[in-house]
């Protein structure tokens, strides 16, 4: 009696959807697991003559957020993201599951539960996700591209927001309008992302022949309210503020804003302020935000057409592509 796919996936533990990939000659898995999958297919009398010749390969595109405890959960970007992929990935004939997984919270239960899955491809959000973490996902070995960040081991596929030239933008604006040295509201949460948009910030202040020494950094809360509380504690203690400030996060620029408006300042005529990612905070501010544009949607669409194309060439060769940011104009610089 012969074996079914089911039956073979289960002594192989892997899912059924690598199983059906392999037998069928799809691409999808590594070289690696198809032979071995094939080699246990021969040796358990798995009946070939019932693969059909014109299978379609489909199956379903996990979108999944690692979330650190730490995560900042309120930034826009992250909902922008996925409302666009939730768009475009059933256009392309796909089933679609987004997925939050919190820290260790059942971590292992939901990689089992991929593992075993009719899974295609997985879009990981790992904002801040460890590399432990992402070896993790790797070990499952589906077609897997890391957006919003990126590591040099091990080499992954991902695609993400240029943060450094972003700033960089930032920096020299407010250079060339005010004529002197802009300073930078530093999330209290160090992220990669706010890690890079701070290098931007420094290139900057470099090409301008400006000292590090000079800069008036202040560290807040990467959300609104707390950085609106922040700056008021700081002004209790501080008087001298630089003309203008780059932050790390819209919702950091607005409520620092928001601070210095209840002590009088007028924005931008006393002080200027841009943010990062042109979020709903950077419309609804009064004034309205000059901020850095990140293309959530863009990244959307490329992480997917990255994905896709691992999936249809089995291309294992990892590829790094970040997405240009551009500087938009509004009321508070």
């Amino acid at each position: 009696m012969s074996i079914t796919a089911k039956e073979l996936a289960k002594i192989l533990n892997l899912s059924a959807a690598s199983v059906s990939v392999a037998l069928n000659n799809k691409p999808g898995v590594s070289a690696i697991t198809k032979k071995r999958i094939l080699e246990a297919a021969h040796k358990y009398g798995y009946d070939f003559s019932t693969i059909t010749k014109e299978g379609k390969l489909t199956g379903t595109i996990y979108y999944i957020r690692y979330i650190n405890y730490h995560s900042p959960q309120e930034a826009p970007f992250f909902s922008y993201l996925a409302s666009s992929l939730d768009k475009i990935i059933t256009s392309k004939g796909y089933k679609y599951i987004g997925l939050k997984i919190y820290g260790d919270e059942d971590f292992d239960k939901n990689l089992e539960k991929i593992k075993f899955s009719d899974c295609a491809g997985i879009l990981l959000l790992g904002t801040d996700i460890t590399k432990d973490k992402l070896k993790r996902f790797l070990s499952l070995d589906f077609p897997l591209v890391l957006m919003d960040t990126w590591f040099t081991s091990p080499p992954v596929n991902c695609v993400k927001v240029n943060n450094i030239q972003g700033a960089y933008l930032a920096t020299e604006y407010l250079i060339k309008k005010y004529k002197c040295q802009p300073g930078y509201l530093q999330s209290s949460l160090r992220l990669q992302n706010y890690e890079e948009r701070f290098t931007g910030y420094c290139q900057a202040l470099e090409k301008y022949r400006m000292s590090m020494r000079n800069s008036d950094i202040n560290v807040i809360l990467p959300n609104m309210y707390g950085a609106q509380a922040d700056m008021n504690e700081i002004m209790q203690h501080k008087k001298q503020f630089a003309r203008s400030y780059i932050a790390d996060t819209d919702a950091q620029a607005v409520g620092a804003m928001m601070a210095f408006q209840t002590k009088g300042y007028k924005i931008p005529d006393d002080i200027a302020f841009i943010g990062f990612d042109n979020s709903f905070y950077s419309e609804n501010a009064h004034p309205n935000l000059t901020t850095i544009e990140a293309y959530p949607s863009c990244m959307a669409a490329t992480a997917l057409n990255r994905l896709l194309s691992i999936i249809s060439e089995r291309n294992d060769i990892p590829i790094k592509i970040e997405i240009s940011t551009s500087l938009i104009e509004r009321g508070s610089a």
